[in-house]
């Protein structure tokens, strides 16, 4: 039977790609079978055989439902005469979602009609072929076969997607591709955590590859209901409902804000939660929040939650809750952090330490107190365990502790690693170390160039030693630098260059003479030398040279003039490949007064003095004083990072959440969905 659609070309490409992924186009398929009361919903994906190429993940998907499906009396107004309800209370065009994952699809539905009181079976074959937008649709003919039946059949409905998208380039075109949800792996996790109150409650069954979702395969315990009220900024009232469902093998705790979309509950915004006082024996939990009266409208703006009164309001409330559930959960791992923090053996007490080293040992101390139970007992080996326990953070070896000392599980130490992917505790210790360690670094690197100590340094290349590990002081681009030069040709051509060009004669007269350098053992010292290699990327390489002058070398411009033939020596060489960027660096203790006049700096560097034309070389001019007090800065701004950064673990709770209890301080981080 040929029929016709009863719209407009515009509206249906609308809806083509209407949804924000190819993962909610199914799930607005699947709505669409619960508005129809199906009991049982089976999917069906063909997956392309793993050991064959393919241009495609999946070959075919089959949606089924044991709904009332749609009678052929019926297909005009629910099928195709989009814009009106195909399910009841539904979207009327929730069943174009398939076209976002395939070019063509095809219904098949046996349904009742109460009118006729008999059963009919059809199939509605549609392709997007045929909604082009320069198509009227209301012209394209569907081949349609349809039957009444002599007898009473079971109703269903069913579409079956065919020819999936290979994925172009363009905005549009991205949402046509499979998510990571339709993997084989993922698939069933996804629908569960979709419609996991749902299914666990008996509303509906989930198949997928004849594969029953069972809720007992995810769920720990009972899932906990629990009911309030919020009152929104205009003081209305909403009644809310909580479920909190812990899940088996989720290291997250992730939180849902639903809205009711024709009698059925979707997932409208997701975060995760997160508070630097959990115990890591939380687990993972899937939460999810519904008020009465709080439209879509307000979901949407979840994104704009600073110019959103309204929505800013609803997080608030929500967090709060949050706080409040996970505070009864957390009462034995509270008990025993009060209790640590009070023991003998504490390894902190007279510490100036950071918030998140704090928390990283308190939660690494009762995992194994959860063990052994040493502090319940007293046992002495807490003396030597907890020293240890807090050089394990401070150095980052967590594992070895863990596993080789403490003799944890490996579950164990899989959930303290987790636990600090989640609170960022990790990097922050870290960084909290190897700032802490560059500033030690730059007073003992001040002390060897500058200061009295400088003079015990007679041998430089005692000094070029310790300058090779600390390349950082120069920039911190050339942290890992590798000091041998790939190129041995290149090498010796530039230290060949250096001896040619870069030699010193004394004179007063060019004021090239330190007349601050006292003592024979501090005029003895001799140019240095050093250069180092970094990969910039799989065709560019960079190579740092560093010139430094000894102490009693004061720069004129004759060792301006010197570093400029230098460098154009390094260009015009023919070791010196094009592939290859040559920073020189040119160090002394002190620069004349005529000499910083020649240096003309650029935008964003005054320590820039000149490139040769059309060449890949440039030359830096500095003091070390210079270079010493730009690191101290960087590294002054890097220990205020870090302290934002440790605030940020806590949260910031002074600032952004000044009604709540500072030892509650959480995090609502959203999330795609």
């Amino acid at each position: 039977m040929i029929r016709k659609l009863t719209t407009n070309s515009r509206l249906v490409n609308d809806i083509l790609a209407a949804y924000i992924n190819t993962y909610k186009a199914l799930c607005e398929l699947i709505n669409n079978s619960i508005q129809a009361d199906a009991k049982n919903i089976r999917l069906t994906i063909d997956y392309a055989d793993e050991n064959m190429l393919s241009p495609l993940p999946v070959k075919r998907i089959v949606l089924r439902d044991d709904g009332y499906g749609v009678h052929i009396n019926e297909i005009e107004e629910k099928l195709l005469d989009i814009g009106t309800a195909n399910k009841k209370g539904g979207k009327g065009v929730g069943r174009f979602a398939a076209f976002q994952i395939g070019n063509k699809f095809t219904i098949e539905t046996i349904g009742y009609s109460q009118d006729t009181k008999t059963w009919s079976h059809a199939v509605i074959p549609l392709q997007s072929e045929d909604f082009k937008k320069e198509n009227d649709v209301r012209q394209v003919d569907i081949d349609t076969v349809e039957e009444l039946l002599d007898k009473k059949a079971d109703t269903y409905y069913q579409i079956t997607i065919e020819e999936l998208y290979e994925v172009e380039s363009g905005k549009l075109e991205q949402r046509k591709k499979l998510t990571k949800h339709f993997n084989k792996n993922n698939i069933k996790d996804s629908l569960f955590e979709t419609y996991c109150l749902k299914v666990f409650n008996g509303d509906i069954s989930i198949y997928v590859n004849d594969e029953k979702i069972n809720p007992k395969d995810y769920i720990i315990g009972e899932p906990e209901h629990r009911l309030c009220d919020y009152v929104d900024k205009k003081g209305n009232k909403h009644r809310m409902e909580m479920d909190y469902i812990q899940i088996k093998g989720l290291d997250r705790i992730r939180v849902y804000l639903t809205t009711l979309n024709a009698g059925v509950h979707e997932n409208a915004v997701c975060f995760e939660y997160a508070a630097p006082w959990l115990s890591p024996n939380i687990g993972g939990w899937l939460i999810y929040y519904y008020a009465e009266g709080i439209n879509s409208d307000v979901l949407r703006n979840a994104d704009l939650e600073d110019m959103d009164e309204e929505f800013a309001s609803y997080r608030q409330f929500v967090k709060e809750k949050l706080n409040d559930f996970f505070k009864g959960k957390n009462k034995k791992y509270d008990e025993f952090v009060n209790n640590l923090r009070e023991d003998t053996y504490y390894p902190f007490k007279d510490d100036n330490t950071s918030e998140s080293q704090l928390l990283a040992f308190d939660k690494l101390a009762y995992m194994v107190e959860d063990k052994y139970g040493f502090l319940e007992k007293k046992d002495k080996a807490r003396s030597v365990l907890y020293p240890l326990v807090k050089r394990s953070i401070s150095s980052g070896d967590f594992e070895f502790v863990l596993k080789s000392v403490l003799k944890l599980s490996d579950k164990s130490v899989k959930q303290f690693n987790e636990l600090l992917g989640r609170s960022e505790l990790e990097d922050v210790i870290e960084f909290s170390d190897k700032v802490s360690k560059k500033m030690q670094d730059l007073e003992f690197i001040e002390k060897l160039t500058i200061s009295e100590i400088s003079k015990h340094v007679k041998e430089r290349s005692e000094l070029h030693k310790i300058l090779t590990k600390m390349l950082w002081v120069f920039g911190e681009q050339y942290s890992n630098n590798t000091t041998l030069l790939s190129d041995k040709n290149l090498e010796n051509n530039l230290r060949q260059l250096s001896a040619d060009c870069m030699e010193y004669k004394p004179s007063k007269k060019d004021d090239n003479i330190n007349e601050a350098v006292n003592g024979s053992a501090k005029k003895n010292i001799t140019d240095l030398f050093m250069y180092s290699e970094r990969i910039l990327d799989e065709e560019r390489r960079e190579v740092l040279i560093v010139e430094l002058k000894a102490p009693k070398v004061k720069i004129s411009p004759k060792e301006l003039s010197q570093a400029r033939k230098y460098a154009t020596q390094i260009a015009q060489s023919p070791y010196a490949p094009n592939d290859v960027k040559f920073v020189v660096l040119l160090v002394s203790s002190e620069i004349n007064k005529e000499a910083q006049l020649e240096i003309p700096g650029k935008e964003g560097n005054q320590y820039f003095l000149m490139s040769p034309k059309n060449s890949n070389v440039e030359v830096y001019v500095m003091r070390w004083t210079d270079i010493l007090e730009k690191s101290r800065r960087r590294l002054k701004y890097l220990s205020s990072l870090l302290k934002t950064k440790d605030v940020d673990v806590v949260e910031k709770a002074k600032k952004d959440f000044p009604e709540i209890d500072f030892g509650l301080t959480s995090t609502l981080r959203k999330k795609a969905l």
